[in-house]
């Protein structure tokens, strides 16, 4: 999707520019033989014509059926007819236009512009209005070949679907007709109007302007073709913000409900937008306009578009990573509005704040109301939004053909499982139905949050184990959900598997040189109709690489992150898709990482296996070597019932051809003997190959993370370590905690800090 947002830059009381530009212009003469003029001339649009209607016949209608006495002499007709927007055929739609004045049969609408006029004509009545709410279609294609694209233009608050896009010279045209028929005379160009007056007495809200539009789309794209035709928007002002809201809410419709607006993101090649306030308005004198109303029916709209309003804040977030991976041009700088209310909108506000391959920022200078009113096909501004349209033609086709095609191919599932399944997994049973009921996976709920679930434990526990056995249960009991496997233990392996995605489902863009990879995959994996997914995040224990670094926490300045590794490689969090059609389970040995990355929700906590599922675990795994249920219990106990320390040294037994009760004795030798067993390699199922298998070395790793995280944390864990492991009183830790840090005492904050890290490290 190509987004285009001009620049408008600030001229209001520039006199200097005005100065200089009427010295340089030629003074013209006034005798009318060398110049001519003309008043421009209201358009009034009229519809339910029949689908053989012809300009000529409805001119001679309307002079010889409705123009009275004079007026049949005085009044100059013209009337251009075009297809309906949303009739197939059946209907056509004509503007018209009177040289001189409004004809006398049409002056209520002038006197009240949102009301409509019927007028029989023949066996139909046919209805003139001046609002031209709804679509309205400017003008023919050429039919030597298809339509391209259809372009949809959406104007601003207190604006006119038509004159907002007409030019206020003696001409009067309106670039949308009069240009683009002769610059793409193969679109389908439309606007889109809709009440937005201040001074009606309507109560809508940015929701109900987008279910408008939403509906609109509907009637006008009801075929598969039409659905499937390349889409390009141009939006102006508070219009960009219905559109917003409208993309934000179709990418999250199923087709179920309604193809139109579930294709819609897809269809949207590319965006044109002018001065869109994305954080808001400052509408200083429409606020006053409103003083001392209560109660007035435009204040709770004026509400939504303040500045810093909530509601934006959310869309323009949910906006941005919807339109990445589309063309996009805005405009910067302060723009002003000159008439009955002046509108502000800082440069921070009017742009994306995409990178600049991403979003386009194209310089006009006018003012608000101007920056979208061409008067003639030379205008650089028009000039600048002319070679993005045609832009936009000559790409859209392809692309949005091969998002059409792909969503058959890459509707299959598809497992990112780097590991096998386990044979020897046992028990954990209870864990595995908890997962189940906190992914959502045990009946179909229809939730439109996310589920999260994480499991915490000391290393060697048995998290990733587990983790990998829902997946393949999964993979039994929901088929239709794909599973992808993430390496967390450093940024360029999230990086990796991400990559891996994108290539595996040949994502659109993956391959360009300065894509952003995270937030392709996880633009893509929101869509809904990209399936249902669980996403594993293993190894998740490094709080800096996902959330950065807190502020005011003490760290080790040998092991801290440097700034520019932080600005580069930290906060991956945000990088996790939010959606309801997927899920996501976290392995981590840091309770915290746990707690923030499910957003609050409680953590499940992988305890040591007990003795039963010790001895299953040791016998599947010492299938040929004879040992008593006494051994079998003995060994459990020694290495404290941990998983990876149980297959660790089954592998040594069967490699060095030992018995238990041999491996019992090296055991009990001393603790140099320990530390060697419990260090030596080992290959089994479902361990990362690029991690250091040994138990000994899984807890090194723990505690270089706290190393990293809190200095205090791992000081009072080299302090402990000297103790026995049991019941050690807190005041120790609280005298030592004071006495250490280079003589500068740690308060009691600290301190609970602290012991709270090592908590969370199972410690």
């Amino acid at each position: 999707m190509e987004l285009v947002t001009p620049n408008a830059v600030d001229t209001i009381g520039n006199s200097s520019n005005t100065q200089a530009l009427a010295t340089a212009t030629p003074r013209l003469k006034s005798n009318s033989s060398q110049v001519v003029t003309r008043q421009k001339n209201l358009v009034f649009r009229v519809t339910g014509l029949p689908a053989l209607q012809t300009d000529h016949a409805l001119v001679d209608f309307i002079r010889e059926n409705l123009l009275e006495g004079e007026e049949q002499s005085q009044l100059k007709v013209t009337a251009s007819i075009m297809p309906s927007c949303s009739n197939n055929g059946q209907e056509t739609v004509a503007l018209v236009e009177f040289g001189g004045r409004v004809p006398d049969f049409l002056s209520a609408l002038v006197a009240n512009p949102l009301e409509d006029w019927q007028v029989e004509m023949g066996d139909v009545d046919i209805n003139f209005d001046q609002h031209f709410f709804g679509f309205t279609q400017l003008y023919t294609p050429k039919a030597d070949r298809p339509v391209t694209a259809d372009i949809i233009a959406i104007t601003g608050l207190d604006g006119h679907a038509y004159g907002s896009w007409r030019a206020k010279g003696n001409l009067g045209r309106m670039w949308l007709r009069h240009f683009l028929s002769k610059d793409l005379p193969y679109c389908r160009t439309m606007t889109y109007g809709y009440n937005s007056k201040l001074s009606a007495r309507g109560i809508d809200t940015i929701m109900d302007y987008s279910r408008g539009l939403m509906e609109g789309l509907k009637k006008i794209r009801n075929t598969e073709e039409l659905r499937q035709r390349p889409l390009f928007f141009i939006a102006h002002s508070f219009g960009g913000i219905i559109l917003a809201h409208c993309l934000v809410k179709a990418v999250q419709t199923n087709e179920d409900d309604h193809p139109t607006i579930a294709t819609l993101h897809k269809a949207t090649y590319g965006m044109l937008l002018f001065g869109i306030p994305h954080k808001g308005l400052v509408v200083d004198d429409i606020e006053q306009m409103l003083a001392g109303r209560d109660n007035h029916p435009r204040s709770a709209l004026l509400q939504q578009i303040r500045v810093k309003s909530d509601l934006l804040e959310n869309q323009l977030t949910d906006f941005k990573n919807l339109v990445r991976d589309r063309k996009v041009d805005s405009d910067s700088q302060r723009w002003e509005r000159t008439g009955d209310f002046i509108t502000k909108v800082d440069n921070d506000s009017a742009l994306l704040q995409l990178p600049d391959f991403m979003e386009e920022k194209i310089p006009l200078n006018s003012d608000h109301s101007m920056m979208v009113k061409f008067g003639n096909r030379n205008d650089i501004g028009y000039t600048s939004a002319l070679d993005k349209l045609q832009q936009f033609e000559q790409e859209a086709s392809n692309v949005v053909k091969a998002r059409f095609s792909r969503v058959q191919r890459t509707s299959t599932v598809k497992y990112f499982i780097p590991y096998t399944s386990n044979p020897d997994f046992v028990g954990r049973s209870e864990i595995l139905k908890i997962l189940k009921d906190q992914l959502g996976h045990t009946q179909q709920t229809g939730s439109t949050s996310q589920a999260r679930a994480s499991l915490y434990g000391l290393g060697g526990a048995g998290k990733t184990q587990i983790a990998l056995q829902y997946a393949f249960q999964l993979q039994k009991t929901h088929p239709t959900v794909s599973v992808f496997w993430i390496h967390a233990s450093s940024a360029a392996r999230f990086r990796q598997a991400f990559a891996s995605i994108a290539q595996g489902y040949d994502i659109p863009g993956y391959s360009e040189p300065k894509v952003d990879m995270l937030l392709l995959v996880k633009n893509w994996l929101e869509e809904k109709d990209h399936g249902e997914w669980l996403m594993i995040i293993d190894n998740a224990d490094d709080m800096q690489l996902f959330f950065g670094q807190p502020a005011g926490t003490a760290m080790n300045p040998d092991t801290a992150t440097s700034p520019s590794k932080a600005k580069d490689e930290m906060n991956l969090a945000r990088y996790l898709p939010e959606c309801a059609h997927g899920t996501i389970l976290i392995t981590t040995r840091n309770k915290q990482v746990g707690v923030r990355m499910t957003k609050g929700q409680q953590p499940i906590e992988v305890l040591r296996m007990n003795e039963e599922e010790s001895a299953q675990l040791l016998r599947a795994k010492l299938k040929d070597i004879s040992a008593t249920m006494t051994e079998l219990s003995t060994l459990s106990s020694q290495l404290e019932h941990l998983p990876l320390a149980l297959a660790q040294a089954a592998a040594f037994i069967q490699e060095t051809s030992i018995t238990v009760h041999k491996y019992l004795q090296l055991l009990s030798n001393n603790d140099m003997d320990i530390v060697h067993l419990l260090s030596r390699e080992f290959e089994t199922v479902g361990r990362d190959t690029e991690a250091s298998q040994a138990v000994a070395q899984t807890w090194m790793l723990s505690f270089q993370q706290i190393e990293q995280q809190h200095v205090l944390a791992s000081e009072l864990l080299s302090f402990m370590s000297m103790l026995d492991r049991q019941d050690i009183p807190a005041e120790f830790l609280s005298h030592y905690g004071e006495r250490s840090g280079n003589g500068v005492p740690r308060g009691e904050m600290e301190l609970t800090e602290a012991l709270g890290i090592l908590k969370a490290f199972s410690w």
